[in-house]
C-alpha cells in the first residue's frame, strides 16, 4: 500500500478493487472500535455511529466487505446508523435505488436495527415529489444527528460524487445552510435524485472515497491536482474541508484507489 499526501486529503494506493474494499472495511472496524462498539466497550453507553453510503461499487462491494469485517470483529450493529450520500428518486425496491444492495448487505449484519437504516421517500408514494423527499430527508438527518461520523463515496469517470456533478449549480453555487437537496437534471440517469450537499459532507467526521478501475483514472488525476476547482472535480471538493486546520482532519480525508485508477491513461 502506498500513501500519498495531497493538499487536503491523503491518497492510498492498493493493488486492486478487492484490496480497496478490504482496506475500507478494516478502517471501518477501527473507527467503530474507537467508539466502543466492539468487545467490552460495546457494553458502555458511548453513543452510536452514523455513516452515509453511496451507490455503485461502494454499495455492491465495499459495504458487504465492511459487514463481513464487522461480523468477524463483533461490531454492535444495533448502534450503527446507515444513511445515503445520494439516492435515486425511484419506486421502492427498484433496481435504480442505492438502497437495494445496501438492504441486502445489511441482512448479514447480526443485530442491525432496521429502524437505523435511513432511506429516502420513494417516487411511488402518493403526493411526494423529489423536492419533498429531499426536505423530509434533511429534516430526519438534522433531528437525528448533528454531523455524520463517516461518508463513503465513489466517483464516476466524469469526477462526480454522490449526485454532485462537475459544473452543476449544486457545486458551483452550493445552497448555503442545506444538508440535503434535490437534483432535477442529473447528467446521468435517472435525472431526479436526492443528495447530500458539499456542506454536509465536509461537516462529517471522516470522508473516504473509494475509486477503482482504469475508467476512473482521469477523475483521480484531476482530483489530485492541488489547484483543481471544486466545479471541475466534485470528488476533490468533497474531500476538502475549508476552514478546518490540517491537524483537525489529519487521516480523516482519504482517497483509496487501486493501481488501475491511480495510473493516468495514455492518449
Amino acid at each position: 500500500m502506498t500513501m500519498t499526501p495531497q493538499s487536503a486529503f491523503q491518497t492510498l494506493i492498493v493493488p486492486d478493487s478487492a484490496a480497496a474494499a478490504h482496506e475500507t472495511a478494516e478502517r471501518f472496524v477501527e473507527l467503530v472500535r474507537e467508539r466502543g462498539l466492539i468487545g467490552e466497550g460495546a457494553d458502555a453507553p458511548r453513543g452510536e455511529v452514523h455513516i452515509a453510503v453511496s451507490g455503485g461499487s461502494v454499495a455492491t462491494s465495499v459495504v458487504p466487505a465492511m459487514v463481513a469485517a464487522g461480523e468477524s470483529a463483533g461490531v454492535d450493529w444495533s448502534r450503527v446508523h446507515v444513511w445515503f450520500a445520494d439516492e435515486r428518486f425511484a419506486p421502492r425496491g427498484h433496481e435504480d435505488r442505492n438502497a437495494v444492495p445496501i438492504v441486502q448487505a445489511l441482512r448479514e449484519a447480526s443485530g442491525f436495527d432496521r429502524a437505523n437504516l435511513h432511506t429516502t421517500l420513494t417516487s411511488d408514494m402518493i403526493g411526494i415529489d423529489v423536492a419533498e423527499a429531499a426536505r423530509a430527508y434533511e429534516q430526519e438527518l438534522s433531528e437525528t444527528v448533528a454531523a455524520l461520523d463517516l461518508v463513503l463515496l465513489g466517483t464516476g469517470p466524469d469526477g462526480h460524487t454522490a449526485s454532485l456533478f462537475p459544473g452543476h449549480p449544486l457545486v458551483t453555487t452550493p445552497p448555503p445552510g442545506r444538508s440535503v437537496v434535490e437534483i432535477l437534471d442529473s447528467p446521468k440517469p435517472p435525472p431526479q435524485r436526492v443528495t447530500l450537499t458539499l456542506e454536509a459532507i465536509r461537516a462529517s467526521g471522516a470522508v473516504w472515497a473509494i475509486v477503482t478501475g482504469d475508467d476512473k483514472a482521469d477523475a483521480v488525476a484531476t482530483a489530485s491536482r492541488a489547484d483543481v476547482a471544486d466545479s471541475d472535480s466534485p470528488l476533490a471538493a468533497a474531500l476538502r474541508s475549508p476552514g478546518r486546520a490540517p491537524d483537525e482532519i489529519a487521516g480523516s480525508r482519504l482517497l483509496i484507489v487501486d493501481e488501475r485508477a491511480a495510473s493516468p491513461r495514455e492518449g
